[in-house]
């Protein structure tokens, strides 16, 4: 707060801090800015480096939105305002949200403001809003929204700049992808089943089949399992050309797996059932651990080539292993509960207590011991490898 004489009249000025927040830190990623960036020339650059490197990002215009204000408050004498950019962490979540406390208690600190009018894109607005107002008076919140061409024409290039956006695409198309496949799968299993019993032919269930493909399609798109499945592929050359150990415990796992399904398909013949849904669950049922051990094999190959390869060692791979085996345990305490109800049951009601019990025992202990390693990790984080202990 400043104090000023006019006449002989005292003029009280409450500062006002024009503050925009980067969630995601487009400017330091794209742009190269750093953050925290305080005043209208700094800001200036800012704005410009981020609009060179990617002009169609919505944080741009947040930013010359926060400066025009800025302007239009500062061409009033008895305006003392002030302008910063805040920005987070390109992860998404406690690391942004993090990086912003630091860097907003810095601005505060350097630029004492009574108030802040806070502006955004409106896309972060319900996870910025609370941690700015819990340091600072909000007075106003402006939303940009950006002037786009009227017409077909600019509705379709707005979608198709929406869906390359590997972020928008996932948290737009995953969900529908997902209910479109669930409500097909409704129908698609029960004919099937009737298939199978003779009961009904194969054109019953075409369509289906058809919306459960298009769901199908949906999440293989919204996932950028294209781009996953060149960078895996590319893993895998590259440790065959290297003679890493995970491929021979990749094989080993592969193995396990057909095991597995040979198993589970002979085992329908050493019980007598009558339904095909005994059938699908005790096939499941004799094949659980061949896949859970097979998986777990493939963890312990990561594992032991990370650890040759950099002397480091994963904890998460570990945790993976034990997680699985409690995985493990509450499917097939589910899975007795179920054939239970098939009319075959293999074990008492009290054994599938105990299976799911101590399932969820060791799911509870190990993200217990996860998040005592993270913290471990906060504490200690200088000069540590983060994958050595996560």
């Amino acid at each position: 707060m400043i104090i000023k004489y006019g006449g002989d009249n005292l003029i009280l000025m409450k500062k006002t801090l024009v503050l925009v927040v980067d969630r995601d830190d487009d400017f330091g990623v794209k742009g190269g800015v750093d953050s925290p960036v305080i005043g209208i020339e700094a800001c200036s650059i800012a704005a410009t480096a981020l609009g060179v490197a990617d002009p169609e990002d919505s944080d741009v215009n947040a930013l010359y939105a926060a400066m025009n204000i800025y302007k239009d408050l500062h061409s009033d004498r008895n305006n003392d305002v002030e302008v910063a950019l805040i920005c987070g962490n390109q992860k998404v979540g406690y690391r942004s949200d993090s990086a912003i406390v630091e860097e907003l208690e810095d601005v505060l600190e350097r630029t004492s403001p009574d108030r802040v009018i806070l502006v955004g894109d409106g896309a972060e607005d319900e996870y910025v809003y609370p941690i700015v107002s819990s340091r600072i008076r909000i007075d106003s919140v402006r939303k940009v929204y950006v002037k786009q061409a009227p017409g077909i024409e600019g509705t379709i290039y707005i979608l198709s700049k929406m869906l390359s956006d590997t972020d928008k695409r996932k948290r737009f198309l995953a969900p529908i992808g997902w209910i479109i496949l669930l409500i097909s799968l409704v129908y698609l299993v029960p004919h099937l089943m009737e298939i199978m019993a003779g009961n009904e032919s194969m054109a019953v269930s075409t369509t289906p089949a058809v919306v459960c493909i298009i769901g199908f399609c949906f999440l293989l798109y919204a996932y950028n399992t294209q781009d996953w499945l060149s960078k895996w592929n590319k893993k895998w050359k590259d440790r065959l050309k290297s003679g890493s150990m995970s491929v021979a415990f990749a094989f080993i796992a592969i193995i396990c797996i057909v095991a597995g399904v040979i198993y589970g398909f002979l085992s329908l013949d050493q019980v007598y059932m009558t339904r095909i849904s005994q059938q699908a669950v005790w096939f499941v049922y004799s094949s659980l651990w061949f896949f859970v051990f097979g998986i777990m094999i493939y963890v312990i190959g990561d594992l032991l080539d990370d650890f040759l390869n950099s002397n480091t060692l994963k904890m998460s791979s570990l945790t993976s292993c034990v997680s699985l085996a409690a995985l493990g345990l509450i499917a097939m305490g589910s899975l007795d509960i179920m054939l239970r109800y098939l009319d075959m049951p293999m074990v008492s009601a009290t054994t599938c207590a105990i299976e799911i019990g101590f399932g969820l025992l060791l799911t509870f202990l190990t993200s217990l011991t996860q998040r005592h390693m993270k913290i471990e990790y906060r504490k200690n984080s200088s000069g540590t490898d983060e994958d050595a202990i996560q």
